[in-house]
């Protein structure tokens, strides 16, 4: 389904316990340009919104300072986003244009993104647009070795925030900045200290449109395992690229990616890239998220006039191999 102008986009904010899901997310409502926005979170004890609360429109919905609205979810995420949906619509609550929705620190935002992708009464009023997780500079290192949620939560962003920048050494943000980069090259990356975080990082599309695909093509590694990585998680999690300049039947294309992500989705938490569709003079933006399979988005021209097929998968227990001998079986193209 493509997207339509009605659909509210949803950014999704995922970061482990302790990680500063509260600060950042009091920073971006706190903006002027996000006045017009919707939260909803888990529980108000858990993030502490209290200071920005102003009063409440219904028992579950409350009006912030700036002019958003929070909704409380009590139930589950469908229910409320369609609750609150439908308040908008009978005006007893403001007409907010996009949704912030933060998990819990134990989450994984596949399932919620999965949910924006696939439920049909969710996606004929939302778009999923990016998922954007936090990391501890101090202690993000722990928890990825710790913790497999704090790994998946990477593995996923679109965005990575590294937090609590100001009580750490330069060192220290440099090697959590790498072990990010190595887990996932495909998210962008800005950090969180004494400065307010920037909201111009929910623009865009997790689907690829966001400004800087223009002019630049995806990162390439050839994983598993070549690089150093400091905990066995990290072991589990391959990234790697597959490239040829060969155009391809759209629909094809789309029979290989949906095959893949129906037998293979556990294995494959993201794929994101550019491709060279016959008969099409500009790149399409290909983004699976495990199961599920975004809507296309066409660039304005090909990054450095080159029109070839780029794309990075990052994936645990599913190899490069694998992948080619796939998509062999079904396209005519000469992987590498």
């Amino acid at each position: 389904m493509l997207k339509t102008k009605d659909q509210i986009p949803i950014n999704i904010v995922t970061g482990f316990l302790g990680s500063g899901k509260t600060t950042v997310l009091n920073q971006l409502l706190s903006s002027p340009a996000l006045a017009d926005t919707a939260v909803l979170v888990n529980e108000f004890g858990e993030i502490g919104l209290d200071h920005l609360l102003v009063k409440s429109i219904d028992d579950d919905i409350f009006l912030l300072e700036s002019g958003c609205i929070c909704c409380s979810v009590r139930d589950d995420f469908s229910a409320s986003l369609l609750r609150l949906h439908a308040r908008r619509a009978q005006g007893s609550a403001p007409p907010f244009q996009r949704v912030l929705l933060e998990t819990t620190g134990i989450a994984d935002p596949i399932a919620i993104s999965e949910l924006a992708l696939s439920d049909k009464e969710i996606i004929q009023r939302y778009f999923c647009r990016k998922i954007v997780t936090v990391v501890d500079a101090v202690y993000g290192q722990s928890n990825l070795d710790q913790h497999i949620e704090a790994v998946k939560q990477v593995s996923v962003a679109d965005h990575i925030i590294v937090s609590k920048t100001d009580l750490c050494d330069p060192p220290q943000l440099d090697g959590i900045g790498e072990r990010l980069r190595q887990l996932n090259p495909l998210a962008s990356r800005s950090h969180s200290g004494l400065e307010p975080v920037d909201p111009d990082i929910l623009r865009g599309e997790g689907g690829g449109a966001a400004p800087g695909w223009e002019g630049k093509r995806l990162p390439r590694q050839n994983a598993p395992g070549q690089e150093a990585a400091s905990s066995p998680h990290d072991h589990r999690f391959a990234t790697f690229s597959l490239t040829w300049p060969e155009a391809v039947a759209w629909d094809d294309f789309v029979a290989w990616l949906e095959a893949i992500l129906v037998v293979r989705g556990d294995s494959i938490h993201r794929v994101k890239g550019l491709l060279n569709v016959a008969g099409e003079s500009r790149p399409t933006v290909i983004q699976g998220v495990q199961h599920s399979f975004y809507p296309p988005v066409k660039l304005d021209g090909w990054p450095e006039g080159e029109a070839a097929t780029g794309l990075v998968f990052i994936t645990s227990d599913f190899s490069k191999r694998a992948a080619i001998k796939s998509l062999e079986n079904i396209l005519d193209v000469s992987a590498c």
